[in-house]
C-alpha cells in the first residue's frame, strides 16, 4: 500500500486549499442537530409582533427572514450616507416599496391562504417577494456604497490546460480545485484537483499580462501502481518574485508514516524543477504558507470545531462559515477576543464556504445574494463589486488588492440576479481592482 506524504501541521488547523473539500464537510457530521438550527435568522423586525399577512408569510421563511434583515441593514447604510431632503426622500420612498411587495406579492391573501404546502399560490408568493426583495436590496447597496468598478475584465483562456488533461474536463472546460495570485497580482497559480484524493494534484501558472499559461508541477501518474517519489498532492505554496515554491506529497512505499515524504518544486513560466536541495529560506516561506490564517485549536470551543475546516483569522477578526444544515450557511465574523459575539455578514447556500479574507486590511469578499461583495470587518460596511451575479464565486484576490479572480456561469461581467445555470460552462473571470483609496 502507498501513503501519501504530509508534513506535521504542529497543532494548528489551517483552511484547506480546495474549496471543493468543504462539499464533503458540509455532507459529513456537521449536520447534527440540523433541524433547528437553520431556524435562527432572524427578520429585521419583531416576528412574534407580526400580524400582516406579508410580514406573518416572511417570518415562516429563513431566506425571507434573511433577505428582510439584509434589505434593513442595506436601508441603514443608504440613510446614512444622504443627508436631506435625500434622506426624507429615500424613506419615502422605502415606505412607497413596501407597499407595492405587499400590493404585488400578497395582495389581499390571508396567510392561511399563503401557507397551504406546495401550493401554487404559495410559490408564487415567495418567489415574488424573493425578486423584489433583491431588486431593492441591490438599489439601496449601491446607494449607500457606491459600487467598486473594476477594470481590464477578460476570461482565463483555459483550452491548454484541457489539451494536456483531458482526463478533468468537465463540459468545456477542466475543473479546477484553486486559484492562488501572486503578491503582486502579476501570476496565478492554477491548481488541478487529483483524480484520487480530495486535495490539488498539479500546478499550472498564469502570467496576466500576456495570458501565457504552462504547468509548474509535473502531471500526476495516471496508472494503477505509482512509482516511488511520483507527485501525489499539492501541500502548500510560496512565491518569491515571479518564481512559485510548490511542497508536494509524493507517493512512498518505503514511508507509511503518517508524517510520509514531500518533496519541493520551483516553477516559472519557462519551466519548474525539483530541488534537490532546499533553501533554508524558501522552507521558512512554504512554512508561513502554511500557516497563513491559521487558527489554534482552542480558540475554538469543542462544540464548534466543525467549523476548524473553513475558520481564518488575522490579529483582529476571525471568520468562518458556519454549517446549519440542509445546504444553509452563515458567514460569521467576530473580534479576536475571547467571548466577542459573533456577526452574520451573510446567510444562504453552501457557496459561503468559498470566501476570501484580506488579513491585511481585515476584509472579506464572499458571494452574496447581490453579486461578489466586499465586507469591511471594522464598521460592517458591505460594498458590491461591479460586473459580477448572484452565485459567482471568489477564488483568489493578490495581496495588495488589486487583482481579483472569480467564477462565474453566465459570461464574465455579468450582473444577475437570478439564479445560475449548474449546467452552464464555468468559466474564470480576472480583472483589476480600483486602490483601496476606492473600496
Amino acid at each position: 500500500m502507498k501513503t501519501p506524504g504530509w508534513p506535521p501541521m504542529a497543532g494548528v488547523l489551517r483552511i484547506g486549499i480546495v474549496a471543493a473539500a468543504l462539499a464533503g464537510l458540509f455532507a459529513c457530521g456537521t449536520a447534527r442537530a440540523a433541524s433547528g438550527k437553520a431556524q435562527g435568522i432572524p427578520a429585521s423586525f419583531d416576528c412574534a409582533k407580526a400580524e400582516r399577512a406579508a410580514d406573518r408569510f416572511i417570518c415562516a421563511q429563513a431566506v425571507l427572514r434573511w433577505q428582510d434583515l439584509a434589505l434593513s441593514r442595506g436601508y441603514a447604510a443608504a440613510k446614512a450616507s444622504v443627508a436631506e431632503p435625500a434622506r426624507r426622500e429615500l424613506v419615502s420612498s422605502q415606505r412607497d416599496w413596501i407597499r407595492e411587495r405587499d400590493r404585488r406579492c400578497v395582495a389581499d391573501r390571508s396567510f392561511a391562504e399563503l401557507s397551504v404546502p406546495s401550493s401554487a399560490l404559495r410559490k408564487q408568493a415567495y418567489d415574488c417577494l424573493n425578486t423584489v426583495y433583491l431588486e431593492r436590496r441591490r438599489v439601496l447597496q449601491d446607494l449607500g456604497v457606491k459600487p467598486l468598478a473594476p477594470s481590464d475584465m477578460v476570461e482565463i483562456d483555459l483550452k491548454a490546460i484541457a489539451a494536456e488533461r483531458p482526463e478533468i474536463v468537465a463540459g468545456p472546460g477542466p475543473r479546477i480545485a484553486d486559484i492562488q495570485a501572486s503578491p503582486d497580482g502579476s501570476m496565478l497559480a492554477i491548481l488541478l484537483p487529483s483524480l484520487e484524493i480530495d486535495l490539488p494534484g498539479q500546478v499550472w501558472l498564469y502570467r496576466v499580462a500576456d495570458r501565457k499559461l504552462a504547468a509548474a508541477t509535473p502531471k500526476p501518474d495516471l496508472g494503477p501502481a505509482h512509482p516511488d517519489g511520483s507527485p501525489m498532492a499539492i501541500h502548500s505554496l510560496a512565491w518569491q518574485g515571479h518564481t512559485l515554491y510548490a511542497r508536494v506529497a509524493v507517493w512512498s512505499q518505503r514511508n507509511q508514516a503518517e508524517q510520509g515524504a514531500s518533496v519541493v518544486y520551483a516553477a516559472t513560466l519557462d519551466g519548474g524543477r525539483r530541488l534537490d536541495e532546499v533553501p533554508g529560506g524558501v522552507r521558512s516561506l512554504l512554512d508561513a504558507a502554511d500557516r497563513r490564517d491559521a487558527v489554534a485549536q482552542d480558540e475554538v470551543p469543542q462544540s464548534d470545531w466543525d467549523i476548524l475546516e473553513t475558520i481564518r483569522g488575522n490579529r483582529q477578526f476571525l471568520a468562518w462559515a458556519y454549517d446549519l444544515g440542509h445546504g444553509t450557511i452563515e458567514l460569521r465574523m467576530r473580534e479576536r477576543v475571547s467571548g466577542s459575539p459573533f456577526y452574520v455578514a451573510a446567510w444562504g447556500s453552501w457557496g459561503l464556504g468559498q470566501y476570501l479574507f484580506d488579513t491585511r486590511r481585515s476584509r472579506l469578499i464572499y458571494p452574496a445574494d447581490t453579486g461578489l461583495v466586499i465586507l469591511d470587518m471594522h464598521t460592517r460596511r458591505e460594498q458590491r463589486i461591479a460586473g459580477t451575479s448572484r452565485g459567482d464565486r471568489p477564488y483568489a484576490v493578490s495581496a495588495d488588492r488589486r487583482l481579483l479572480v472569480w467564477s462565474t456561469r453566465n459570461h464574465c461581467g455579468d450582473e444577475f440576479l437570478a439564479e445560475q445555470d449548474d449546467d452552464a460552462p464555468e468559466r474564470f473571470c480576472l480583472a483589476h481592482l480600483p486602490g483601496p483609496g476606492a473600496g
